[in-house]
């Protein structure tokens, strides 16, 4: 198992790159940035459409 206080500091990380893209329009870094944060925390992928 991965130490809580790393992969706080992961999703800290993401989720300011998450806000960055989305404050510069970037909807395509944003999507995937999305879906990386929410691989890490366990949740499922929804389909893209």
């Amino acid at each position: 198992m991965t130490d809580p206080s790393r992969r706080a500091a992961v999703v800290a990380s993401l989720a300011s790159t998450l806000y960055r893209a989305v404050a510069l329009g970037d909807e395509v870094a944003a999507r995937i940035v999305h879906e990386a944060l929410g691989r890490l925390l366990g949740l499922p992928v929804a389909p893209e459409g």
